[in-house]
């Protein structure tokens, strides 16, 4: 028979031997729980960033950065008679409605229609693209000629190599142009 020698521990789990002392535990942290307010904060910057990614990704895509255009006439007009009415149902009043006031200053030309065209080929397609704007063309869209990098971003990477419209040409200012660029150098 073989004995294992005393300075080894037996294998396996042994029986606890009655008067054997039990080994004291290593203690347990207690479990931090998140409290109300810091669930709350977690919630509401996870909306937060939501909210910028989708107003981040809808400029991207619309890539509208022009502000919203004025309230027109019509929609003034439609909002100044249910003033007028909910303030004669208050105080009512036998005065006429006032006309409006006429202004000495001459209305403003209007806007062209149709401009020329410049010539973009080889300018940074960002510059290209504010060039376009200055001269009131607005809708301008970009396009890749690489075959790896088919999406233009950051227009401020890319070179302009064709323009939709040859330069000279008149083109009428709600045309859409279309910028093909490329990142090679």
């Amino acid at each position: 028979m073989t004995s294992q020698p005393p300075h080894l521990p037996p294998y396996g789990p042994q029986p606890s031997m009655p008067g054997s002392p039990i080994p004291p535990q290593p203690p347990v942290a207690p479990k931090r729980k998140l409290g109300t307010w810091a669930i709350v904060g977690i919630v509401v910057g996870a909306v937060v960033l939501l909210c910028c990614g989708v107003s981040a990704i809808g400029a991207i895509v619309g890539g509208g950065s022009e502000p919203n255009p004025a309230p027109s006439a019509s929609k003034q007009a439609a909002v100044a008679p249910a003033v007028a009415a909910t303030t004669a149902s208050a105080a009512p009043t036998t005065a006429a409605p006032s006309a409006a006031p006429t202004t000495s200053e001459p209305a403003p030309p209007p806007a062209p229609t149709t401009v020329t065209m410049p010539n973009l080929v080889g300018m940074n397609a960002a510059v290209a693209e504010e060039k376009l704007k200055q001269l009131g063309i607005t809708n301008v869209r970009f396009g890749s000629q690489d075959e790896l990098d088919t999406w233009v971003v950051l227009p401020e990477n890319w070179t302009v190599t064709k323009q939709s419209a040859k330069k000279g040409s008149k083109v009428d200012v709600d045309e859409l142009i279309v910028l093909t660029c490329t990142k090679q150098r």
